[in-house]
């Protein structure tokens, strides 16, 4: 495995056109690389490195860190003391459109989708790839893509569905809604669950590995789970969480929260989809989050090892829930005596050594969406269930607010308590609940007034980000966001 990974980080760095070719998805000129691009969908390996340098795109920007920071700040998960002028706007939510980390966001998903349509594109009718690999491959692609566009429609509102790669139609695309957005996130996510592996695949793309670093048939009905769930489609999600739970063979709930075979380990039996890292790590340990979010100093002022966990975070934690032993470290100064409180999910810092994996997807969400699900549908006794399987797993006794008679309001308010100290620093998902569940506004502002505690003033139109003010100079079609 290692040596063919690093055989594919080369290959991939060779197809770097991908990634030049899409610096700004709106400013895309008629494309230079079309011979090159013939050359590459004529040989599966050079395809293949195509596709897995999306993924190393997406370690090497640390997007997992990144999301999980910007959005924590957003939210009430972390305290900052940066003093960077992009951190401080997400932490007072206050960003503006012309300083918004010079596109973030915005520019990098839409460059992984630019590129997943190359692919799609690319491998249409191909008949000098293998049926099976083409399969996989356009099947990651769509993944992908849906993957990117979730999350964008989910940061700034209605965006630009893109998918193609022609740059006339590109160049001048106007915004769609978050309605039918999420309608062809479920039509690639479905597609794909059809061509993927229902096993995980190694870089010939048809071998079976324990490496799970590639998204399969279960990442696709994991991520369909979470749509659905988002979308309202309360019986769909039940479905998709159900399937995914019902493969004992593949996963689990880890018993143990960290040390051996726990959560975050690489290819643990709770892990749906990783983020795989290159050999050897580029920041002495073995993702950006452990990186960027352990502490072993005071916090910085810089972007990086700047942050804490919140008092709000802290104080959500029950007596007793192992998630508050076990993923929450501490550094502590003396004179006077200061405990700076981090996220610790990621525990290997410093070391060459591989042993952590960046967790995209996992079975505890599928248990919190279907336990959502299942209330939304009337099911309060299976939510009930679900729910406390998660519980039991931290630690914790049955939760005392969702019963088995519980009222909808009341199983919402414990799954979102249970998600707030279960999936915490976790890809934005804080950010994400207050905002489907129409909660942002009394969490932000009164009564619980989270944004003024940060010195910030909150403002309803808030609760999405601005479109970087570059993209709507280079489209006439693109409006910006009220607010802004």
């Amino acid at each position: 495995m290692k040596s063919k990974y690093i055989c594919i980080v080369i290959l991939a760095t060779s197809l770097s056109f991908f990634t030049d070719a899409c610096k700004k998805f709106v400013q895309i000129g008629p494309p230079n690389t079309q011979i090159v691009t013939a050359s590459v969908f004529n040989n599966s390996n050079a395809v293949t490195a195509a596709l897995l340098n999306i993924y190393i795109g997406m370690v090497s920007n640390a997007e997992s860190w990144s999301i999980s920071q910007n959005q924590g700040l957003l939210a009430d998960e972390l305290t900052t003391y940066s003093t960077d002028l992009g951190q401080l706007q997400f932490y007072t939510n206050s960003m503006t459109a012309t300083n918004i980390t010079e596109g973030g966001d915005w520019v990098t998903a839409y460059n992984y989708i630019y590129q997943a349509n190359a692919l799609i594109a690319g491998l249409e009718n191909n008949e000098s790839i293998s049926s099976s690999i083409n399969n996989q491959i356009t099947g990651e692609a769509l993944f992908i893509r849906a993957f990117w566009h979730f999350y964008l429609t989910n940061m700034y509102g209605s965006i630009p569905l893109v998918t193609t790669t022609a740059y006339n139609v590109n160049e001048s695309i106007g915004r769609t809604s978050r309605t039918l957005v999420y309608s062809q996130v479920i039509k690639d996510l479905q597609q794909a669950k059809g061509l993927l592996n229902a096993n995980y695949v190694d870089a010939t793309d048809t071998a079976i590995t324990s490496d799970r670093i590639r998204p399969n048939k279960s990442a696709a009905a994991a991520l369909l789970a979470r749509v659905f769930l988002y979308a309202g489609q309360y019986d769909s999600a039940e479905s998709e969480s159900t399937d995914v739970i019902n493969i004992t063979t593949l996963y689990h709930l880890c018993t143990n929260l960290s040390g051996p075979n726990s959560v975050f380990l690489m290819n643990s039996t709770e892990a749906i989809w990783q983020l795989g890292v290159p050999d050897p790590p580029p920041f002495a340990s073995n993702t950006p989050d452990a990186n960027n979010f352990i502490l072993i100093a005071a916090p910085g002022t810089s972007i990086a090892n700047s942050c804490v966990i919140s008092p709000e975070l802290l104080n959500a934690f029950e007596p007793g829930d192992q998630r508050m032993v076990n993923w929450v470290g501490a550094y502590t100064v003396s004179n006077p005596t200061i405990n700076y409180y981090f996220p610790y999910k990621y525990q290997s810092y410093n070391t060459t050594t591989i042993t952590e994996y960046t967790m995209v997807l996992r079975l505890a969400e599928q248990y919190l969406i279907r336990a959502e699900a299942e209330a939304n549908l009337g099911d309060m006794a299976d939510a009930t269930t679900d729910l406390n399987i998660i519980r039991a797993r931290a630690g914790l006794g049955t939760s005392p607010t969702l019963t088995g008679s519980a009222s909808l309001q009341q199983a919402d308010s414990a799954i979102l308590h249970e998600r707030q100290v279960e999936l915490f620093t976790e890809w934005g998902h804080r950010w994400f609940d207050l905002n489907r569940i129409d909660s942002i506004n009394s969490v932000m502002s009164l009564p619980g007034n989270i944004s003024q505690s940060k010195g910030g003033s909150w403002n309803v139109d808030w609760q999405l980000y601005p479109i970087p003010q570059s993209e709507i100079m280079a489209d006439v079609n693109l409006t910006q966001n009220p607010g802004y």
